[in-house]
């Protein structure tokens, strides 16, 4: 300030001791050398209403916590954009809401997609992404059914996960481009979602015929960019338009302590959807014991295919929808089963179901205040 040199973008946490980020941000725009500085608020007690009060004060942007980095980028980048000259923007102020509809625009796209996830939990989270898109999809559980589907309706583009049942996702593909097979368009663009983002899984799900490649869990912004790029725009022909581009990266690693609910990326996910979030939700609680007896039947006849498909099945589905803790064990017991060691697999089978009664226990009880400040 010294050096008439001000900062350009302020973050202001609203609950301080001495003078409250309110005040703060009063003060800064009371101060014509500071008023040009962009402010984005962050606060732990927002209510409805907050982010109007800020607008008035002089705030660019207004987020609450806990914030994920891909919200704090977004907002940040907005509340930095010049609209105008040197007077203050006369624009709304930026929030996560904000940040999140500067996605690709779909909705104008009368697009036919076919999705291929065999976890029902997956789907309605895919789908739910595509509806806040703008867009629709057909579902079905395997690649055999894509297949067969590809042969009857001129679909536009698959989004086709990798391990599945009956047929997974690298043998549909390979089907659905050999020239001699009966569906309708060899060249459909097919983007391949799966909770491997290894260089060697890119390079295989390219090799079976793949256009492009989402990590799972998918994340709105990663899906609509492919989106964006392979669907074709109204009177377009589908078809491979160019290389193949991977759009995100994502792993096993988490936190050393990791929740029990993920509440804050789920919602990011469904773009803060609160009533999908719920019926999501509710469907995963249900359907989960019949995934871990399914398991537990797949261990008992030393199946150690089936076991691996299950727990990574257990896995994803709970990575969606940010059971991270369920998610972990269901990661170890994959592992195992990988290796063929079922007898590991079987020993973690307890923890697995006494993750899930404490998911379900947490989500119908309430979160605990120290529970609130992980998430």
């Amino acid at each position: 300030m010294e050096e008439n040199d001000p900062f350009r973008l302020a973050v202001i946490d609203m609950q301080m001791p001495g003078m409250d980020g309110a005040s703060l941000g009063r003060a800064i725009q009371a101060d014509p050398r500071l008023a040009p500085t962009r402010m984005v608020m962050l606060t732990s007690l927002g209510v409805r209403g907050d982010a109007k009060l800020y607008e008035d004060i002089g705030f660019a942007g207004y987020l609450t916590k806990p914030v994920r980095h891909q919200e704090l980028r977004g907002v940040l980048s907005l509340a930095l954009s010049e609209p105008g000259e040197t007077l203050p923007p006369a624009r709304p102020i930026t929030t996560r809401h904000t940040a999140r509809e500067a996605l690709p625009s779909l909705g104008g796209r009368k697009a036919r997609i076919l999705l291929a996830e065999d976890n029902i939990t997956n789907q309605q989270v895919a789908l739910g992404i595509l509806k806040k898109l703008g867009l629709h999809a057909d579902a079905v559980a395997n690649g055999s059914e894509a297949v067969d589907a590809l042969k009857t309706l001129p679909y536009d583009l698959v989004l086709m996960d990798v391990q599945m049942p009956v047929m997974d996702g690298l043998e549909a593909t390979r089907r659905i481009r050999d020239t001699q097979a009966e569906v309708l368009n060899h060249t459909i663009p097919i983007i391949a979602m799966t909770a491997h983002a290894m260089q060697g899984d890119r390079d295989e799900c390219l090799e079976a015929g793949m256009n492009d490649y989402v990590p799972k869990p998918i994340s709105p912004r990663a899906l609509a960019e492919a989106l964006a790029k392979w669907l074709p725009a109204d009177g377009e022909k589908s078809g491979p338009k160019g290389d193949e581009q991977v759009l995100g990266e994502t792993g096993d690693a988490q936190a050393d302590a990791p929740p029990i609910w993920d509440k804050a990326g789920m919602l990011e996910r469904l773009m803060d959807d609160e009533e999908l979030t719920g019926e999501i939700m509710e469907a995963f609680l249900e359907d989960v014991p019949q995934q871990i007896q399914s398991l537990k039947d797949y261990v008992a006849g030393g199946d150690a295919e089936g076991t691996e498909r299950q727990s990574h099945s257990i896995k994803g589905a709970s990575a969606n929808v940010g059971a991270e803790r369920l998610r972990a064990v269901a990661l170890s017991m994959e592992k195992a089963a990988k290796a063929g060691d079922l007898h590991g697999v079987d020993a973690r089978v307890g923890d697995l179901q006494s993750e899930f009664d404490i998911l379900k226990e947490f989500i119908q009880e309430g979160q605990p205040e120290t529970e609130r400040r992980a998430l």
